[in-house]
């Protein structure tokens, strides 16, 4: 949708010519492609019923009802996207011929599937081994044998049958048909058959006789035993079979009867070997199974219809092979398990495969990659070089808006967006319009732009651009010349619009969905901007004095609190910081006057140091000149980002080394990634 990230764009020319446009990529359950205009509007205003109602009036009709006639309510759209074309209206439009969703399976099974199930034989040695590069992958790190056995026992314990037969199954596998009331097996090879052919799928399969009684048929092949040993023979049937193995006899159970199971043993050698089975069919309904098993191993089928097969009732499409399930709880297991849910990082110098956990976290918030793991392998990590050429690989993979979303909600507390939203009266544009997912977006566009071009971090404070579209363009920055539903890089005339401290999504964050409160914006300020923030109140102070007599604005209700002493401390380094944002209403939009008492906002106020600021404008001058407090400020809440842990005093020295350094580099936010990332304090537990 708008928000999102285009996974194409596609010029479409104006010819009024079919085009085909085919894209390639994931698409998980549950989700939905979302197709228009680049430079449009969202998806509901563009629909052809409502450039209907909106255009031709006269033409609109209400949608049938869909209990009455639920034919005319699916035709409904397309019939009036009709009206359009008949009227000749004269806006852009899309016409979407056909959509077609289809996967993308080169092979069967897959890859992903080979990777997780092998190739599907039960032995012990595989299982093992796919659970060890399971765990391996999950754990970060090469794992010990004695770490993966109880998953692998998890697994091994319910004794299930693998997914596929013993190599090749049945080669060569031929038939013969031939046609007789036999109350046992005759001398097939004195009687002439009526039908011959092969089975190239390699299993027994009765019904290649086409017949449906008073019939016998006798097929024959070649069959690989994988190793020298014992092998076991089943088979039922109705009415009277055979199997021979090398011509020797090995399971037999002739005359008429029903189904009933009959095994037989011999010793093969490694290699190919004869088999050769026998089967009458005297009467209607006929049958017959068969299966071998190799030493220690589990069954493999020789027949169509699997001996393993209790009822001929179809499984249920939903249902897993019983291997297939017994692996997904191995796997489960070990998503489960604390060294795939939590990061464990032994005190001191990190290795190798915890530093790429722990960058690939930070970048990505995502597991590393097969290049991590390789270059952990091969213990580079550490080599400052190394480091500089991941870090810039990886923030140039899409993966990186994962840490542009993520980190940017963390140091600006965007995390509050949407705990208390505005609605209703002048607010309800808000909702209608779903404006805070654009909002969020801005913050982010905006903040992967200076990481991007490795901009100075004063970009944060003043610039001459930002991101918006139509909506925000009309309803926060009441401009009409913007156009489209996408977020794009506007210029900007207003200096009291740049930056990204005063853009409508730290607005609404900071404000409580109904007014504004300069205690809450300055506290932000002081704790995310400055990193200096105020202590606590004392338990026993009212937040707010109740006796508000004659206190019409905020400004007034305030100077009544902080004539408390417990109070005036604090809010004489709270208060400035917060009122110089007070033009900006709960949404961010810009205004003069407090609406419903309709008196003139005031943001004059004086800082603890005596430095008086006049509006916004000055409070950003006032910014540009701590710059110094911004960027160190800044470079904490990257280092507790990106260790997950709370910085210390002890850490001070640290943190000023990579400032100093930074500030040879003019503070550029690509820049501090790159110190961040080969600092002590990243490398180190």
């Amino acid at each position: 949708g708008i928000t999102s990230t285009p996974l194409a764009l596609w010029s479409v020319p104006p010819d009024s010519k079919k085009h085909t446009f085919t894209h390639t990529t994931w698409i998980d359950k549950t989700w939905t492609p979302w197709i228009g205009w680049e430079n449009g509007p969202p998806a509901r205003p563009f629909r052809a019923e409502k450039l209907v109602e909106e255009h031709f009036p006269n033409d609109f009709t209400p949608r049938p009802d869909k209990k009455t006639d639920k034919d005319a309510h699916e035709r409904w759209p397309i019939e009036l996207a009709k009206v359009l074309h008949r009227n000749g209206y004269p806006g852009p439009h899309l016409r979407i011929h056909s959509f077609t969703l289809e996967p993308i399976i080169e092979t069967w099974p897959p890859p992903s599937h080979t990777t997780l199930y092998g190739g599907g034989s039960g032995k012990k040695a595989e299982i093992r081994d796919l659970m060890k590069a399971f765990a391996t992958r999950a754990f970060r790190r090469p794992v010990t044998d004695s770490e993966i056995e109880p998953f692998v026992q998890l697994v091994l314990r319910q004794q299930v049958d693998p997914l596929v037969e013993m190599a090749g199954g049945i080669q060569n596998l031929t038939y013969r048909v031939y046609e007789g009331k036999w109350s046992k097996l005759p001398e097939f090879d004195t009687l002439k058959p009526v039908a011959q052919g092969k089975l190239p799928k390699g299993y027994l399969d009765i019904k290649a006789a086409k017949l449906n009684e008073y019939y016998g048929i006798v097929f024959e092949g070649k069959i690989d035993a994988p190793k020298a040993g014992e092998y076991t023979f089943e088979m039922a049937s109705d009415d009277g079979a055979r199997i021979l193995i090398d011509g020797k006899k090995v399971v037999e159970h002739d005359g008429l009867h029903g189904q009933e199971l009959r095994k037989g043993k011999v010793e093969l050698k490694e290699g190919q070997h004869a088999i050769r089975v026998e089967y009458l069919a005297y009467g209607a309904p006929n049958g017959f199974r068969a299966g071998w098993t190799e030493p220690g191993s589990n069954h493999a089928k020789l027949s169509v219809e699997s001996l393993r097969q209790k009822n001929k009732q179809k499984p249920k499409k939903e249902a897993l092979p019983p291997l297939i399930g017994a692996m997904q709880d191995g796997y489960a297991a070990i998503l489960c398990s604390p060294q795939f849910l939590y990061l464990k990082e032994k005190p001191g110098p990190l290795d190798d495969f915890a530093i790429a956990s722990r960058l690939s976290y930070f970048l990505w918030s995502s597991m590393p990659d097969a290049r991590l793991l390789e270059l952990a392998k091969a213990s580079k990590l550490r080599n400052p070089a190394e480091l500089e050429r991941q870090v810039e690989r990886m923030l140039q993979d899409s993966k990186a808006a994962a840490f542009t979303r993520h980190f940017s909600s963390a140091w600006l507390r965007l995390d509050k967006l949407g705990k208390m939203p505005p609605s209703g009266g002048d607010f309800q544009f808000y909702k209608n319009l779903k404006v805070e997912p654009m909002l969020l977006k801005q913050v982010t566009s905006y903040f992967e732009e200076i990481l991007n071009t490795n901009g100075r971090i004063s970009e944060f404070i003043d610039s001459d651009y930002t991101y918006m579209n139509q909506v925000l363009g009309k309803w926060i920055y009441r401009r009409e010349d913007i156009r489209g539903a996408r977020l794009r890089k506007v210029k900007l005339d207003d200096p009291r619009r740049g930056g990204i401290f005063t853009q409508p999504g730290i607005m609404t964050a900071t404000a409580n969905g109904v007014d504004t409160s300069p205690v809450i914006r300055g506290t932000w300020v002081l704790e995310n901007i400055l990193g200096t923030p105020p202590s606590p109140p004392p338990p026993d102070i009212e937040p707010l004095p109740t006796d508000t007599r004659g206190a019409v604005t905020i400004r007034e209700r305030l100077d009544l609190h902080r004539k408390n002493e417990s109070c005036s401390s604090c809010h004489a380094k709270i208060d400035p910081m917060g009122f110089a944002f007070e033009n900006f209403d709960v949404v961010g939009r810009w205004r003069d006057r407090y609406r419903g008492v309709n008196k003139p906002i005031d943001t004059k106020s004086t800082t603890t140091t005596g430095r008086e600021i006049a509006d916004i404008i000055e409070f950003k001058n006032m910014l540009k000149e701590r710059e110094s407090q911004i960027v160190q400020c800044l470079t904490e809440k990257m280092l507790t980002y990106g260790t997950g842990r709370r910085l210390e005093a002890i850490d001070r020295g640290k943190i000023n080394r990579i400032i100093k350094e930074l500030g040879k580099k003019e503070n550029r936010l690509r820049d501090l990634v790159h110190l961040v990332v080969k600092s002590d304090l990243f490398l180190n537990k």
